[in-house]
């Protein structure tokens, strides 16, 4: 067992420790910690509360050593049928299937849900999610739409100047006609199926929906289900 000074501030839970090394999330950490799967400094831990220093102890899960954290972000060109989430009750596939072992160490910034197709932006900055999902950040997505019919003028003109469906309240989006029944919308938000509800608040049946833009970033090069690491310049694109 290695022992550390008793000094050393240990500022942090063990769940939230395994949570910023990227391993997984905060609850997950909480689950393997309660499993007796975490060990902190060669002895096993079973209280979610066990406090501990990143930079001073040693994490292991299931003999695996937790070392310094590494960010990572990945792009992804979600199919339709695949759902943001974990895991499903019904089996039915997530983004975990299609990334594999790697997904244990990454979340999705913001959802886009199970037929929305496009750019989805993975990672464990959670730093960095928080930037893309917070509206203060401003940072725009843009989904291309197709709808059962041509939108009118009328309907983009609310749309634009900001519009309520039901109790919630959506703020100014900006709508482009490329042609007829197809439009591109950009948005500030992303609220839970904020697009879909907006078009659907009007009438319209949404055909297909695909995010096609996160800041000044566009998924390129990807078929669907396809994936990759970004590289530094497509990150400052995303948070521009």
């Amino acid at each position: 067992m290695t022992k550390t000074p008793r000094h050393i501030s240990r500022d942090v839970s063990i769940a939230r420790a395994i949570s910023k090394l990227g391993y997984c999330s905060r609850k997950q950490a909480e689950e393997l910690v309660l499993e007796g799967k975490v060990r902190l400094n060669g002895e096993i831990v079973r209280s979610i509360a066990k406090r501990c220093s990143l930079s001073h102890d040693k994490i292991a899960i299931e003999g695996q050593s937790l070392g310094k954290k590494q960010d990572r972000y990945i792009v992804m060109n979600k199919p339709a049928g695949v759902l943001t989430t974990r895991s499903d009750e019904k089996g039915r596939m997530t983004v975990y299937d299609v990334l594999g072992d790697i997904g244990k160490w990454v979340f999705p910034v913001g959802r886009l849900d199970r037929e929305t197709t496009g750019l989805l932006i993975l990672t464990n900055d959670h730093r960095f999610g928080e930037l893309l999902t917070n509206p203060k950040s401003k940072i725009s997505k843009t989904y291309a739409v197709e709808l059962d019919e041509a939108a009118t003028p009328d309907d983009v003109a609310i749309m634009e100047k900001g519009m309520r469906v039901d109790e919630e309240y959506y703020q100014p989006a900006k709508v482009k006609n490329v042609h007829g029944k197809n439009l591109e919308i950009t948005i500030h938000e992303g609220k839970n199926r904020q697009v879909r509800r907006m078009f659907e608040h009007f009438g319209y049946t949404i055909v297909s929906l695909k995010r096609i833009a996160i800041g000044s970033f566009r998924v390129s090069g990807l078929k669907p289900g396809e994936w990759r690491d970004l590289k530094q310049e497509e990150l400052e694109m995303i948070s521009a």
